[in-house]
């Protein structure tokens, strides 16, 4: 299966970078005209290649797709289904669409696989920047420029950047003047990549599970963690996390437990959360 799921991605990743320059087929989801809403046919076509795939590799298993383009096809309690199933896969097919419409670099696809709603494998493919990261559940990997290494050594406390989505953190006026940077990526693969090879010290973020379930793979490997903003508690797949619509709850920090205290002031410092 691993092997099977990080060669899929690969190819869309592919398809997806070569229909980037075309002109595409732009509509808004649940007929919401804000800009943030889009969706192209890149994303849909993504999508479906994901269901034919996986009914082409893995009939025999029971699984459930969780697709942020098709999660309303789910319908009950998304928690249920998981119970009922025995793999899950968590699929974003186009993350950035507003930079991939653009003809902007910074867009991903997130595909993952937990297992009885627990992580197992995450993959994170950033076709315009050719970068791939993945992880089997005990080793982290990057396929970059034709190479692949294992990331064995995370690089903690390099960064002095910050990831914060802007529309739901508001900056404070002396932003500039704290030790950080704070940038918004309007994606969440890339903030994931990023964070993933240590050039990102932290991110702050509000999500759906598709945005964040590599990362809460990878995360694990690197002795990271996705933690509730106020309670500090990580977050994981349940009821008291995620809605049935797949969305985080509440605001998330992500970074190394040992320092979401430090963090946290240094957010206290230049964002209003």
């Amino acid at each position: 299966m691993f092997y099977k799921m990080k060669e899929f991605i690969k190819e869309i990743g592919k398809y997806s970078f070569d229909a980037m320059q075309k002109k595409h087929q732009i509509d808004f989801k649940e007929d919401n005209q804000a800009i943030l809403s889009i969706v192209t046919d890149v994303d849909l076509h993504n999508s479906q290649a994901f269901k034919e795939f996986a009914k082409k590799n893995f009939s025999d298993l029971n699984y459930m797709i969780i697709d942020e383009e098709s999660i309303d096809d789910i319908g009950g309690d998304l928690f249920e289904k998981i119970e009922d199933t025995e793999y899950q896969f968590i699929l974003d097919p186009i993350d950035g669409t507003l930079n991939y419409s653009s003809g902007l670099p910074f867009y991903g696809i997130l595909l993952s696989v937990f297992k009885r709603g627990k992580p197992l494998y995450g993959f994170i493919c950033a076709p315009a920047l050719d970068e791939l990261v993945y992880t089997d559940g005990k080793q982290v990997f990057r396929e970059h420029f034709g190479k692949t290494e294992v990331l064995k050594e995370f690089p903690k406390n390099i960064s002095r950047v910050v990831q914060a989505h802007v529309w739901e953190v508001k900056l404070k006026p002396n932003h500039i003047n704290g030790k950080f940077i704070v940038q918004d990526y309007f994606s969440a693969a890339i903030y994931s990549l990023y964070l993933s090879l240590g050039q990102l010290r932290a991110v702050l973020a509000t999500a759906k599970l598709w945005d964040i379930a590599p990362l809460m793979i990878i995360c694990k490997i690197y002795g990271m963690g996705i933690y509730d903003y106020d309670t500090n508690e990580e977050i994981e797949i349940s009821p008291k996390y995620i809605s049935n619509k797949g969305k985080i709850k509440n605001m998330m920090i992500m970074g190394f437990k040992d320092e979401i205290s430090e963090i946290k002031d240094i957010f206290s410092e230049i964002v209003k959360v």
